[in-house]
Formats: structure tokens, sequence, C-alpha cells
């Protein structure tokens, strides 16, 4: 299958683990920030409003609650999949010696491009405390999403290599 197809593999399955882990933090996230999110999702809703289109703030909370956790297993998923090939072309660059300690360095690089870097762009809408609970959270999803992608990588690669005639026969 190649190096890039095992990643594909090992990151899918990574990211339906991760999207089920994020998906469970989103929605206690949701839950605990319910005024902060409130207080955006009404500003969303009178924008909307202007538009023609009549939704509440209670609305669009309540569909976010009931989307979140799917919506993050598909998410996690796909990007897994991304990310798990692009972790089969970069593995080799990444410092330790096993797979796994590489998968957790991979997914701390991606946790501070994602959680730390670009979710601080949110700190004005949602405020400081949500960023901070957002960025603790997604460091456990993403260490976790780092260890089985190294440890999926390496049960797959092994599966992957091609047989010698004396290995079929046997």
């Amino acid at each position: 299958m190649g190096k890039l197809g095992t990643g594909g593999k090992a990151g899918a399955l990574s990211g339906l683990v991760y999207g089920v882990i994020a998906g469970i933090f989103s929605y206690i996230t949701l839950i605990i920030y319910k005024n902060n999110i409130m207080k955006f999702l009404s500003k969303e809703a009178s924008s909307e409003a202007s538009l023609g289109v009549h939704i509440s703030a209670s609305q669009l909370y309540s569909t976010e609650i009931q989307s979140s956790i799917v919506l993050a297993i598909i998410g996690g998923l796909i990007i897994g999949i991304i990310l798990g090939i692009i972790f089969a072309y970069v593995n080799g660059r990444l410092p330790g010696k096993s797979m796994i300690i590489k998968g957790e360095i991979f997914g701390l690089v991606i946790w501070i491009i994602f959680d730390v870097i670009i979710d601080a762009l949110d700190i004005g809408t949602f405020g400081l405390s949500y960023y901070i609970t957002s960025v603790g959270l997604g460091i456990i999803s993403l260490l976790v999403f780092g260890y089985l992608l190294g440890k999926l990588y390496t049960r797959f690669e092994g599966n992957d290599k091609i047989l010698t005639e004396g290995e079929y026969k046997n």
C-alpha cells in the first residue's frame, strides 16, 4: 500500500478516536460556556434576521449542542486521514526513536498550530477562560491522536511490507 496509504489508514482510525474525544470535550465546553456562546449567537441571529432569516439564538445553540459530537467525529475522520498522510511523509524528519514518540511530537505540533495559535483568534469572541479550556482539552485529544497515529502507523507499516517469495510461501 505504501507509506502514504499506511499513514491514511492510521490517520483514519486515530482521527475517529480523536473525533469522539474532541466531540465530548466540545459538548462539555458548550454547556460550561453557554452564556458566552449565547451572546455570540444572539449577534449572529440578529444579523441573519436582517437578511430575512428568522432564527433565534436558542435555536442556533440547540443545533450546535445536538450536532457537536457527530460533526467532531466526521471532522476527526477527515482531518485524521489528511494528517496521517502528512505524518507518513514527515515522520522521518521528526525527532524520536519510536513512531509513538514521533506521533506524540506530531500531535503537539498540530496542537500548537490549531489550538494555541489559531484558536487565539477567538479570544475576543468567547473570552479568555473559554480559550484556556479549549487549549487545555485540546492537548489531551491531540496527544491521544498522536499516540494512536504512531502506534497504528507502526502496526500497519509491518502489514504493508512487500513479502519475499520465501515469506509468501510460508
